[in-house]
């Protein structure tokens, strides 16, 4: 009999910005795949009795591939065990919760998908800057740097030459000088405002204000993962509140809270 597999979004990396939903379904795992983006406090809420399978994709030292990690999620379903893997953000926003999710359903397998923060929407709040702040930006796109076969993607540069516009960029730190390069290539504004938040909603967050022409050098002193916000919006960052993350005591009281 088959198992279930349960695409669990775990947000950008503060606990306390977990659903409801995602810490009752890593309480019932049996199977726990997780990566190298997950933070510590989150994988303290496994469940002892859970056995955890790293499945990293770390940039530059993968050590699985895509196809290794959805053979391994089927291996554990078809064996009548709840597997969950533990997706930083929201598992369908530039992860490969698409990818896993039809895989398992082709073979018969229950998949549930618990929907998570994205660092994406989160990223920019934590650092004091709002997307589509009212007299600064009439919308906002997300779009991601990096492409499989570790290309880049650049398709979206002329999305900064909008006005009223912020471009959120996810997994695109190590492509900045490219980025640059292309943008002033087209004619964008070279004093255009960026930010770059790093490790977001964590005790380990930081945040570096600077422009298009300064970005490629900027990205070297930031620490990863961190994301790119490009926009007027930006200059919200010293006048709004930044996200507080609480120190918890111990992830029992987290996973026991209320």
């Amino acid at each position: 009999m088959n198992g279930s597999l349960y695409l669990i979004g775990c947000g950008p990396g503060d606990a306390d910005l977990l659903t409801l939903k995602a810490l009752k379904s890593i309480q019932k795992l049996d199977i726990a795949l997780i990566d190298h983006l997950l933070t510590q406090e989150i994988i303290d809420l496994i469940p002892t009795r859970t056995k955890v399978v790293f499945v990293g994709k770390e940039k530059g030292n993968h050590s699985s591939t895509q196809d290794e990690i959805n053979t391994i999620i089927a291996s554990y379903a078809h064996q009548g065990l709840r597997v969950g893997r533990l997706k930083c953000g929201d598992p369908y926003i530039f992860g490969r919760g698409t990818e896993e999710a039809i895989y398992a359903m082709e073979r018969g397998i229950h998949t549930e998908v618990i929907p998570g923060i994205s660092s994406a929407l989160s990223g920019p709040l934590s650092a004091g800057i709002a997307p589509t702040a009212r007299g600064y930006a009439t919308g906002m796109s997300v779009v991601s740097a990096h492409l499989a076969g570790d290309r880049v993607n650049l398709g979206w540069i002329p999305l900064l030459g909008m006005s009223n516009h912020t471009t959120i960029v996810l997994m695109g730190l190590s492509r900045a000088e490219q980025i640059t390069s292309e943008a002033l290539l087209q004619g964008i504004n070279p004093s255009l405002s960026v930010a770059i938040v790093s490790n977001a909603t964590t005790r380990h967050q930081s945040t570096i204000i600077t422009t298009l022409t300064d970005l490629a050098a900027a990205a070297k002193k930031a620490p990863k993962p961190a994301i790119m916000i490009f926009g007027n919006v930006v200059a919200l960052e010293s006048q709004l509140p930044k996200y507080i993350h609480e120190i918890k005591e111990t992830a029992h009281d987290i996973a026991n809270a209320g």
